[in-house]
């Protein structure tokens, strides 16, 4: 039975909640995925109600646990976990529960109906999924696109300029929950962040934009003075680094002629990680 693999804890019924979920590993360019649900838990001090036994989904060699031992002594051991959180929205008219999880390696159609049946308990009334995507795309900028089961979202993406998602290659876990959704008659919005190829870490620039859309779109109050504050640390060094560096300044502008359309794509040079003109600078 699917209760068997699934630990709850005592929780306050929940108001016509929306679920929004968020997947490390494939999914998560950029960090945009888990760095958007990461900070909306903890600002919220959002409360964990529910977590699925990893075993059934995680392979343990492909997503090891890391470890501490110091002085011999084993300190701590954490494995990837599939966690649920809450928290009563009191200024809107939606409580939010909040997925964080690595994507599974394995059990995917499982892990769905298993999601699904959780979804039912609490009554959800709409399901968010947050992924981040590498693309074309520059540091400055805050791209969005999105896929949505709603006929209705169609304009309210169109006027937030969010992107209309055309794609055809390998999927992700996030649209096999699409694809049950609609089976169900659940609606479902998924906002991809874009997230430029040389910069691995977290974009914070899209992170803020993803929340922000949540906020107005969903009514979830929400600052991002934090994640302002680190957008603004960033910027700084990259525009030093620019400043000092050639090659990744020639590579900005080759992607912003594929962006005008005056340079084909197959013509971008090789990625340049910008982690590797950044390291120095670490604290």
């Amino acid at each position: 039975m699917t209760a068997d693999f699934i630990t709850f804890n005592q929780t306050t019924p929940l108001r016509n909640p929306i679920l929004i979920a968020g997947f490390e590993g494939w999914s998560n360019a950029g960090n945009i995925a888990l760095k958007s649900i990461e900070y909306i838990i903890q600002k919220k001090a959002a409360t964990l109600i529910a977590e699925i036994d990893q075993d059934r989904f995680y392979q343990f060699t492909q997503n090891r646990p890391t470890v501490s031992i110091k002085q011999g002594r084993l300190q701590d051991l954490h494995l990837k976990k599939i966690c649920f959180y809450s928290w009563p929205n009191k200024e809107g008219n939606n409580d939010l529960i909040l997925l964080r999880a690595q994507e599974p390696d394995y059990r995917w159609l499982t892990f769905v109906q298993t999601l699904f049946h959780l979804c039912k308990q609490w009554g959800v009334s709409l399901i968010i999924s947050v992924g981040g995507v590498h693309d074309d795309v520059l540091h400055t900028e805050a791209v969005v696109s999105g896929v949505y089961t709603s006929g209705e979202w169609r304009e309210v993406f169109i006027k937030r300029d969010i992107h209309l998602i055309e794609y055809e290659g390998p999927a992700g876990i996030h649209s096999l929950i699409m694809q049950k959704a609609e089976k169900e008659g659940c609606p479902y919005v998924g906002l991809w962040g874009h997230s430029p190829l040389y910069l691995r870490g977290t974009n914070y620039k899209v992170v803020i934009r993803i929340i922000n859309l949540m906020a107005s779109l969903f009514g979830l109050p929400i600052d991002t003075l934090e994640l302002e504050g680190s957008l603004r640390e960033f910027e700084h060094q990259i525009e030093e680094i620019l400043g000092d560096n050639k090659e990744l300044r020639e590579y900005t502008e080759k992607i912003k002629k594929i962006r005008r359309g005056e340079l084909r794509k197959k013509d971008t040079p090789k990625v340049i990680n910008i982690k590797d003109f950044m390291r120095h600078r670490d604290t």
